[in-house]
């Protein structure tokens, strides 16, 4: 992409970052009932994964479920230009939580570093720049291609947050954060490289799990939290923190624990959580393809 062409995402990304938050969530909620008129991934994916996840549910419920986390998923989407490039002082306000804060500040003092994990859930992208409001803050982010690259780096280190590729010299920069006491950013929920996870039960079914966290945590005893910013639609967001289970013992106990807690967070509102992202594309051999 040329540099004309890139200035000119950056400008227009940036007049998207200025609109009102009730105007972002209504063009959102509009946009959302395209992906539910008109044949579509996403719409596909979020249903086989709510009715392999959460069978117990009728077909009535896991509809509505479907039809909430497609218009959060937009608003997640049409939220980032204004979280990432929109004015400072209205970001601001939307990160004030005072009883967070406190509590982050509280947990850092400890000087055994913070390993903060923010799953696909609500304003995500909202939750990772409030940690990095609180202090120096090092983040683990999957490289892009192309001005997505640009965009993701120049967008999560706003507030400035150092952000390392999930690899082994990223993974590096993580333990040295954690052990000069600073706090380390984790998107949980993501399927991991090949060689870099195992299978542990989330919803009961097998997916591909991180063990990078128990490993951190088994390193340098550093607590792990999860960081969640509660989306009220055309209102704001709620910012809060919630201990993760962690087990450091075991290698195949912590990826378990850890698909605990995060399931444990979708739960409490399952139509806020991204569920049109194929989490169990990576099967066990021999287990059925839930996307087949």
């Amino acid at each position: 992409m040329s540099d004309c062409k890139k200035a000119a995402v950056r400008c227009l990304l940036r007049g998207l970052g200025s609109l009102p938050l009730p105007l972002i969530h209504v063009l959102a909620a509009l946009s959302s009932l395209l992906l539910l008129v008109l044949p579509n991934r996403l719409q596909q994916v979020s249903g086989q994964q709510l009715r392999y996840c959460l069978p117990e549910l009728g077909w009535a419920r896991r509809r509505s479920l479907v039809v909430a986390s497609l218009g959060h998923s937009m608003m997640a989407a049409l939220e980032a230009p204004a979280i990432w490039f929109g004015p400072e002082r209205r970001l601001r306000r939307w990160l004030r939580a005072p009883e967070a804060a406190a509590q982050l500040a509280s947990l850092r003092a400890q000087g055994r570093g913070v390993i903060l994990l923010c799953p696909h859930w609500g304003a995500w992208e909202l939750a990772g720049l409030f940690c990095a409001a609180q202090g120096p803050m090092t983040s683990l982010y999957k490289p892009q291609k192309g001005l997505m690259e640009a965009l993701i780096l120049e967008g999560r280190s706003r507030l400035g947050a150092q952000l390392v590729p999930t690899s082994p010299a990223g993974v590096k920069q993580l333990l040295s954060a954690l052990k000069r006491g600073g706090m380390v950013g984790i998107l949980p929920d993501h399927d991991p490289p090949e060689g870099s996870g195992v299978y542990a039960p989330l919803f009961g079914h097998p997916a591909h799990t991180m063990e990078l966290v128990s490993k951190l945590a088994a390193r340098t005893g550093a607590p792990v939290w999860f960081c969640l910013a509660e989306r009220r639609p055309l209102r704001g967001f709620r910012i809060g923190l919630q201990a993760a289970p962690v087990a450091v013992a075991d290698p195949q106990q912590g990826p378990a624990a850890l698909n605990a807690g995060v399931e444990a967070v979708i739960r409490a509102a399952p139509g806020q959580y991204w569920w049109s992202y194929p989490r169990y594309r990576r099967r066990p051999p021999g287990s059925p393809d839930p996307y087949a």
